[in-house]
C-alpha cells in the first residue's frame, strides 16, 4: 500500500534527516519572501529618482530665460521689412532711376539714407550711359537679433545686372546682414554690412 506523506510529515522527517527539504527551489513560501525583500529597493530609488526630476524641473522653470519683448508679429515684420527692403535699394534701372531713389528713401532711415541715394547719384551717369538693368532676389533669410525698437537680419542675396555693352547677365551672391529700426510702427533698414 503506498502512502502519501503529508507537508507536515515531510518537515518532521527533514529535521531527523530522513528527507530533504528544499530550500529556495522558487516555489511556496520562499520564493515569495525573496521576490518580496527584491523589489523593496524598488521602492527608495524610485523615490529617489522621482525627487530628482522634481528638483530637475524646478531648476529648469527657475532659470528659464524671460519671455521676449518681441513678439512673433515684429519676428515675422522685421523679416519682411528686410528682405523687401534689400530689393528695393539693390534693384534698380536706368528708365526708372528717379523712382528707384524715392523707394531707397522710404525704406530706409537716419544716416544710411543718405548714404544709399549717394552711392546711386554717384552712379547715375553710368548707368544711364551703359543702360544698366539690376534685379536683386532673397534667397534666404533669418532674424538673428531683435527687440521692441531694433533687428538684425542675415539675408542670402543673388544680384543679376546687365548692360547694354555686354547682354549676358552677370550674377552674383552674397551673405549680408542688414540691421533695422521700428520708426512709427515700421522697420526701417539702417544699415547693410558684407556685401
Amino acid at each position: 500500500m503506498t502512502r502519501v506523506t503529508t507537508d507536515m510529515e515531510a518537515r518532521t522527517r527533514g529535521e531527523e534527516g530522513d528527507v530533504p527539504t528544499a530550500v529556495g527551489d522558487g516555489t511556496g513560501e520562499d520564493a515569495g519572501r525573496s521576490r518580496r525583500r527584491l523589489s523593496l529597493p524598488l521602492v527608495p530609488v524610485l523615490a529617489v529618482l522621482l525627487v530628482l526630476l522634481v528638483g530637475a524641473v524646478v531648476y529648469l522653470w527657475a532659470t528659464r530665460q524671460e519671455d521676449s519683448a518681441v513678439s512673433t508679429g515684429d519676428y515675422a515684420a522685421a523679416l519682411q521689412a528686410a528682405r523687401s527692403g534689400v530689393v528695393d535699394i539693390a534693384t534698380f534701372d536706368h528708365l526708372t532711376l528717379d523712382d528707384d531713389l524715392e523707394q531707397i528713401r522710404r525704406v530706409t532711415t537716419g544716416d544710411f539714407t543718405e548714404q544709399a541715394v549717394a552711392e546711386l547719384e554717384a552712379g547715375r551717369e553710368r548707368i544711364t550711359e551703359y543702360q544698366v538693368v539690376a534685379n536683386t532676389e532673397v534667397i534666404g533669410a533669418g532674424v538673428t537679433q531683435a527687440d521692441e525698437e531694433t533687428a538684425t537680419v542675415m539675408l542670402l542675396i543673388q544680384a543679376t545686372s546687365q548692360n547694354a555693352v555686354d547682354p549676358r547677365p552677370t550674377i552674383e551672391k552674397s551673405r549680408i546682414q542688414v540691421t533695422l529700426e521700428k520708426v512709427d510702427d515700421r522697420w526701417l533698414l539702417t544699415g547693410i554690412s558684407g556685401r
